[in-house]
């Protein structure tokens, strides 16, 4: 009897893991560090730099400096589910930026002010060691925003987006060493703004967003770097 009890109690706590397998946990707010009190935050930019995350910029509905424009920035501690104010983005304030991290150091650039009437082509490199900013080259495809980042191996990438109604698809590949900026291959899926994307391993992948006609977009595209060419995969 104690050996089927003990058996029971071993399925129970089987079944109780693998039903909360994949399953949402809500952690800390980031809005009860924003300025003014809690509230929340549109159109930020984030990446990850070793075992914690990072969001900044974007919209602040009930902000009244710079007509909702934001700089802040902040780190995410998973093992204490917190968030810690870092220093400012060295940036003017932007929404629908784009980032991407490399090892030790986050980079964000472009995007445009909350009336999205004024482009940015600036692009700036965060030391997560020194909590500090530095500028760098400007991004090589031109003043954008809504434009997509990711990060292969030791490059950075960034791609699509849009420039006063002119939706794009070039993407722009980022050397750190040389602090230089080289057109790649355009995206395979053709122009659009506010996509999404991300790598696995040594491929880049982007997908969804919208175009120019206003048509919203399923399609997904896998990036080689060592060939420079673009692979449709199912959509999403």
């Amino acid at each position: 009897m104690k050996k089927a009890l003990l058996l029971l109690l071993c399925g129970g706590y089987s079944l109780t893991v693998a039903a909360q397998t994949g399953a949402w946990i809500r952690k800390s707010d980031i809005g009860s560090l924003l300025p003014a009190g809690p509230r929340g935050k549109s159109n930020a930019v984030g990446f990850a730099i070793g075992n914690r995350g990072y969001v900044g910029t974007g919209l602040e509905s009930t902000l009244t400096n710079t007509d909702g424009q934001t700089r802040d920035f902040y780190a995410y501690d998973p093992a204490t589910g917190s968030w810690t104010k870092r220093a400012d983005f060295g940036g003017d304030p932007r929404t629908w930026a784009a980032g991407f991290s490399i090892g030790g150091k986050g980079y964000i650039g472009t995007g445009a002010d909350s009336t999205v009437t004024s482009y940015r082509s600036d692009f700036w490199e965060y030391d997560s060691a020194t909590d500090s900013w530095s500028q760098k080259a400007d991004f090589g495809g031109g003043a954008r925003f809504a434009a997509v980042g990711f990060s292969i191996g030791g490059k950075g990438y960034i791609g699509t987006g849009r420039y006063q109604g002119e939706d794009k698809s070039d993407l722009w590949q980022y050397d750190t060493a040389a602090n230089t900026w080289t057109r790649k291959a355009d995206f395979g899926g053709g122009a659009r703004w506010g996509a999404v994307g991300f790598n696995i391993g040594d491929k880049g992948y982007i997908g969804t967003g919208n175009d120019q006609a206003g048509a919203y977009n399923a399609d997904f595209w896998e990036y080689d770097p060592a060939t420079d060419a673009w692979t449709r995969k199912a959509d999403f």
